[in-house]
């Protein structure tokens, strides 16, 4: 038992960060002694939210992806110095040097081992006392955080290793483990939300729910081309939502009728998003902002271009949706109503189904739109760029663009040349190096 409750704590400690005090009652869960860790049902739920502080990292959940996957699309700009943001940028990301990809490659595994060791650890529990009913829902909130990590790492990188049990990170980000193929990926994915879902406890926006799972299951089988079975995954969100009146107020702190999932953050963890977004006379930096593109596509009575500041002046742009720029407690979503009304529209009418335009025009109502007739003609165009008015800034445009087969479009209208081999980025370099079961061979084509 020691063995397995050493390299639980162990991955406890990697990518350690704050986490937010409602959600850990610890007053210092890294300094728990490995004969300590989960012994009853009060140290499995605390190892169960420190894989949320792993979420909370800057590489994970906060700035640093929404920040590179807008550069690599069409809705932000650089606006600051940072040479490896200026990659992503121009769609040409370099596999050795830019720390930005090396960070977000690590700080995932952070999160996936960190799920592991909850899983495993539980799974071959042979001492203390931990009731049934709260080690399924532990090890099902970890298998479907899991889930969540391995998406994004499948749909930036392709194929990526697969490491279980008891593996360390010693030298290997990946623990030197040998790369999967991309369908293997999205076949354990599968496996962990279909093992997860329904055996979760709904306990609140700030954790992983059965509604959010749902979600997360949806947003796989679209990414597959597998629409009848996402139609079937949102079927049960649909109506058990309301979206709220004004725009402005989904970006205030807190619960409401839209959020399904979205991270709270503390001053102990700052997701550094609007420090990123803001001007250095408001205390930012300013790294990325709009691009003037996104903000004259708006229509003149859209009222969600009311989160994004002086949109008509390129050289002092800036995204709103975040603004705590001292500490850092914005609390961005993973899954909104909106998001899950504009992904069902899009499945009702890849069916020919004439209710679709109820959907889309739902959200468009909202921003003061008239409605659209959404069809299995015009589907693609006008879902990608609806979800680019509604969801700008949060993360989904580069996947939106690459899942819908619009991204040679986009890159070229950047002034770009379409690259097919930069749909990916690179595994970065360290990891090569590191990994003694990857070598040169197992690098994204092109890099």
């Amino acid at each position: 038992m020691k063995k397995i409750l050493y390299s639980l704590t162990l991955s406890l400690l990697v990518f350690s960060t704050g986490c937010e005090d409602t959600l850990l009652d610890l007053d210092n869960p890294s300094q728990l002694g490995t004969d300590q860790f989960i012994i009853d049902d009060q140290s499995a739920e605390q190892a169960v939210i420190g894989i949320y502080s792993a979420f909370q990292v800057t590489d994970v959940g906060g700035a640093v992806p929404i920040q590179l996957s807008g550069l690599y699309a069409d809705e932000l700009s650089h606006t600051g110095s940072f040479p490896t943001y200026t990659e992503f940028f121009v769609n040409n990301v370099t596999a050795t040097g830019n720390t930005n990809n090396s960070n977000v490659w690590e700080s995932f595994y952070g999160g996936i081992f960190r799920a592991n060791s909850v899983i495993y650890a539980l799974e071959n529990l042979t001492e203390g006392e931990v009731s049934s009913s709260v080690s399924a829902a532990s090890i099902a909130e970890a298998k479907a955080l899991r889930a969540y990590f391995y998406f994004y790492l499948a749909r930036a990188y392709g194929g990526v290793p697969i490491p279980e049990g008891l593996v360390t990170q010693e030298g290997s980000a990946a623990g030197n483990v040998a790369r999967s193929t991309e369908s293997e990926v999205y076949a354990y994915i599968q496996a962990d939300i279909d093992a997860a879902l329904g055996n979760l406890n709904d306990n609140g926006v700030y954790r992983f729910s059965n509604d959010a799972l749902r979600v997360l299951k949806a947003k796989v089988h679209m990414e597959l081309g597998e629409y009848p079975d996402a139609q079937d995954a949102l079927e049960p969100l649909i109506g058990s939502y309301t979206l709220l009146g004004n725009y402005e107020d989904l970006f205030v702190p807190g619960d409401n009728s839209e959020a399904i999932f979205r991270l709270n953050y503390s001053t102990d963890d700052s997701n550094a998003l609007a420090f990123y977004f803001f001007p250095s006379a408001d205390g930012g930096r300013r790294e990325t902002a709009p691009t003037m593109s996104l903000a004259s596509s708006f229509d003149v009575d859209d009222t969600r271009i009311s989160m994004i500041d002086n949109p008509t002046d390129a050289s002092s742009i800036i995204l709103t949706k975040y603004n705590d720029v001292a500490t850092g407690t914005d609390q961005p979503y993973i899954f909104r109503y909106a998001d899950v009304l504009l992904m069902y529209a899009e499945l009702l009418a890849r069916d020919n189904d004439a209710t679709a335009s109820d959907y889309i025009n739902e959200v468009r109502s909202r921003a003061n739109l008239g409605g659209v007739a959404l069809t299995s003609t015009n589907v693609v165009d006008v879902i990608a760029q609806e979800r680019l008015w509604e969801l700008y800034g949060e993360g989904q445009r580069w996947f939106d663009v690459k899942r819908l087969g619009l991204a040679q479009e986009v890159i070229e209208a950047k002034g770009l040349t379409y690259n097919a081999n930069r749909l990916v980025w690179p595994l970065p370099q360290d990891e090569i190096n590191a990994n003694e079961s990857i070598t040169q061979a197992d690098q994204n084509p092109g890099y």
